[in-house]
């Protein structure tokens, strides 16, 4: 039988050992556990998983709106519609021209919100938010306003780069309350000229609608702002009149003959 004087430190020695391989089996499973965390923060910088998109554009788009601008060719050379699955917001999305092509480019916005509870910011924050994808060299500044049958529409002048060529833009936003309702977009020159407000505000003018699909307050948005209806440019050789709706409905049906034909 051992002596206490001898088993003491004995037990003592066994037990720092013990602590001793517990902290290095510790610093092991630590060692290990960093190397997997690098390991797969590589290999997601090399093949990151794509995000979720916010907006889905839809495949084949049944156009709601229609824009003429005579000067770029006359009705949108693209229709796009975008929507949004959390809330169930829209926008629609009409263009004339490039970015980077050799002419005028045009785009109007219609985004109607998901949700009562959706607010728009300033016409230069709103721009802004939709150049993100444009080298922007020129920021953008407020300009103004313009009167369109929308009502007073606030500006912002910027400039973007496109090819090698900067070209002047006149960007615009309009919120509506019911419904909750944003009208935004932008019109480029070919170059650095600046662009002609009456362009503008006849783009505005000639923005009319198809189907409200069964929007009540949209289509009433619409029909109350084609009574202010200035029809644009009348004795403009470019920016001729904004023809009735009406009109261009009725413009190829044959003309029907009135009164009687005398007997000769």
């Amino acid at each position: 039988m051992r002596s206490a004087s001898y088993s003491a430190p004995e037990d003592i020695a066994g037990t720092l050992v013990r602590i001793l391989a517990y902290l290095g089996g510790l610093a092991i499973l630590a060692t290990v556990a960093a190397s997997l965390f690098q390991s797969r923060a590589v290999i997601a910088a090399i093949d990151p998983a794509p995000p979720r998109p916010r907006w889905i554009e839809i495949e084949r788009p049944r156009p709601a709106f229609e824009g003429l601008i005579p000067e770029l060719g006359g009705g949108a050379t693209r229709y796009a519609i975008l929507r949004r699955d959390r809330d169930g917001a829209r926008k629609d999305v009409l263009s004339w021209g490039e970015a980077a092509g050799s002419g005028p480019y045009a785009m109007i916005e219609i985004y109607r919100s998901g949700s009562q509870g959706e607010r728009f910011i300033d016409a230069a924050s709103e721009v802004a938010a939709r150049l993100v994808d444009f080298g922007v060299t020129d920021d953008v500044r407020t300009a103004g306003t313009i009167e369109s049958k929308f009502g007073a529409v606030p500006l912002v002048d910027f400039a973007i780069a496109a090819a090698g060529r900067e070209r002047r833009c006149l960007g615009f936003a309009r919120a509506f309350d019911q419904p909750v309702l944003q009208i935004a977009g932008w019109y480029c020159s070919a170059g650095d000229e600046v662009v002609n407000r009456s362009s503008l505000g006849c783009a505005l003018d000639r923005l009319s609608i198809i189907s409200a699909g069964g929007d009540d307050k949209l289509g009433a948005l619409f029909a109350a702002a084609e009574l202010k209806r200035t029809y644009c440019g009348q004795r403009s050789p470019i920016l001729a009149a904004t023809p009735d709706r009406r009109e261009r409905l009725t413009a190829n049906r044959p003309a029907k003959l009135r009164g009687r034909i005398r007997a000769q």
